[in-house]
């Protein structure tokens, strides 16, 4: 079971959105393509709304299958999409981060949601109810067209997912994900050290191997010196290696 992280955020806990979280919340939508245009007056709307909630890490977030009546951004911390299987296994979709927008299809449609969210670490994240949204929807058209463009970015980087699953080798699944997630990891920290926090399991599920199949891998990666592994995490030593294997 989750640890609560102090008495005023357990988890699922969600208090009044005090200044700090507000002045957090208001520069995340600023630098949001979804909210960027968006005057002061439309962005405090949404925020007099809104509620931050904090998770611990490990703690249930939304199932798939639960009502679709919020949007939600990670103001910190991370959040692991993840779809059942049959036999009950999760299969780990994506994972958010700090300026991140995830539920944005149930502003839309208003259904269930299409996967479950798990805290990946103790995060809080901004809720945005569906209906302070809408309200925006019907006087801002830009607002339609920019959500319009945050869905097919998402559908074009699943059609990729496919193509990659379909036509690529397991070799190159994994290199092309970790040069992707590099990435993403650099744009948040604007770190000096290539390194990227991802387990092997995540790794796996992520490209679809198994566990023995991606340690064989990453161990022959090690020894030419393309990587080193860490606790919890990679470290690329030799960028252009990784990116002629992808």
């Amino acid at each position: 079971m989750p640890v609560p992280r102090s008495p005023n955020t357990e988890q699922g806990h969600s208090p009044p959105l005090q200044a700090g979280a507000s002045a957090r919340g208001r520069e995340l939508l600023r630098n949001n393509p979804l909210f960027s245009h968006l005057d002061d007056g439309e962005v405090d709307a949404i925020l007099a709304e809104a509620r931050v909630v904090s998770y611990s890490e490990g703690a249930h977030i939304f199932a798939k299958g639960d009502p679709g009546d919020s949007m939600m951004a990670v103001l910190h911390g991370r959040v692991a999409i993840s779809d059942p299987s049959s036999d009950g296994r999760q299969v780990l979709l994506t994972v958010f981060r700090d300026g991140d927008v995830f539920g944005e299809m149930a502003l839309i449609d208003g259904k269930e949601r299409s996967a479950n969210a798990t805290a990946a670490a103790a995060c809080d994240l901004l809720v945005v109810p569906r209906q302070s949204f809408l309200r925006l929807l019907e006087h801002r058209p830009d607002v339609c067209l920019g959500l319009m463009i945050v869905l097919c970015d998402r559908l074009r980087r699943t059609n990729e997912q496919v193509e990659d699953f379909a036509f690529l080798g397991l070799e190159r699944r994994i290199a092309k994900l970790l040069l992707h997630r590099l990435a993403d990891e650099m744009d948040q920290t604007a770190a000096l050290r290539l390194t990227i926090r991802i387990s092997q399991r995540s790794l796996g599920e992520l490209v679809g191997g198994s566990r023995e199949r991606i340690n064989k891998i990453l161990h022959e990666w090690r020894r030419s010196g393309i990587i080193v592994m860490e606790h919890g995490s990679i470290q690329i030593c030799d960028r252009q290696a990784l990116t002629d294997l992808a």
